[in-house]
């Protein structure tokens, strides 16, 4: 009997064992479950507020008005990305073609606040970026970085990551980010920033003042050919002729500013014509449409356009094949 007793008394406390440990697994693995539940909600909640402010942030650079309002929003937008940010503006050599630049700091944070200006020759690893237009991580020291931008961007790490500010063909800045950064989420910002930058430039290039035709003497009757002047036009033969040098002055900016290496290659060539033919006439019979046969007046403010800034005044430069003034 005791030893059938024994017996029953252990079955006892191993069923009592089993029913104590599934009861403590269960429980952990409810516990698990409300850590990894908790767990995803807070991800959640952390990746929608990283979307939303995105989103503001991109909605902000849509409506910047200028050039230093989006340099100083991108250093603010990328607060949660990285500890400290500089991001330089590229002013280009006056000497076409030069390969030197400029680099300015427009906006910074926790980045220091003296002056910063320095050549491209002084940073190799800011011109490896103007060249590439690609995200550059470099050592934070001379000669990759200049020794003032290294100073105001150190912390230690040996390490800084520049990132282009694109436009179409060039760059025209450099975000430079110290302190762990979050590489994907700047390269987006920097995206986005440059195609406000593109954006704004191009309104420029449509927006400034235009002067008084230039070319007064090339205004003759329709019916005589007399020359005519300025005053002799009447006002809605003046505003056409102002909507004409605009549209022309555009028209070509449009060239240089998105066709820049075919331009360059036409030039060299001697041969601009032939290079951007397919914009050229484009532009030509738009031009055509729009402004010479509304008046007997109009001038081919295109071509002056055309030759002044794509041929530098010269005409040999647009090629045997340019079909020349429409009037």
């Amino acid at each position: 009997m005791r030893d059938g007793s024994a017996l029953m008394w252990r079955d006892v406390v191993d069923r009592c064992h089993s029913t104590l440990i599934d009861e403590l697994a269960g429980r952990f693995d409810a516990a698990i479950a409300a850590e990894r539940s908790s767990a995803a909600l807070e991800a959640e909640r952390a990746r929608i507020s990283t979307f939303e402010s995105l989103n503001q942030t991109l909605r902000r650079l849509r409506e910047a008005k200028t050039e230093n309002a989006v340099f100083e929003l991108i250093a603010e937008a990328t607060a949660p990305y990285a500890e400290r940010v500089v991001v330089l503006r590229v002013v280009e050599s006056d000497q076409e073609g030069d390969g030197n630049a400029e680099l300015r700091a427009e906006a910074r944070r926790n980045a220091g606040d003296a002056s910063l200006t320095f050549p491209s020759t002084k940073a190799a690893a800011l011109a490896e970026v103007m060249t590439s237009r690609e995200p550059v991580t470099a050592l934070a020291a001379e000669p990759e970085i200049a020794e003032e931008l290294a100073a105001a961007l150190g912390d230690g790490s040996g390490k800084v990551y520049l990132f282009p500010l694109n436009s179409r063909q060039s760059v025209m800045g450099i975000l430079a980010a110290g302190g762990r950064p979050a590489p994907s989420a700047l390269e987006l910002l920097c995206g986005a920033a440059g195609i406000r930058l593109e954006a704004l430039k191009a309104e420029g290039l449509a927006l400034k003042p235009l002067p008084q035709p230039a070319t007064l003497a090339q205004i003759t009757d329709g019916k005589t050919g007399a020359p005519q002047s300025w005053s002799d036009l009447s006002p809605e033969d003046q505003r056409l002729h102002l909507q004409a040098q605009r549209v022309a002055r555009v028209r070509v900016a449009e060239m240089r500013l998105y066709h820049s290496d075919a331009l360059r290659d036409g030039m060299t060539a001697g041969n601009v014509y032939g290079a951007l033919q397919t914009q050229i006439d484009s532009a030509r019979k738009s031009f055509l449409q729009s402004f010479l046969s509304k008046s007997p007046t109009m001038v081919d403010y295109l071509h002056l356009e055309i030759l002044r800034s794509l041929a530098h005044d010269d005409d040999r430069l647009l090629g045997e094949t340019y079909p020349g003034p429409m009037a």
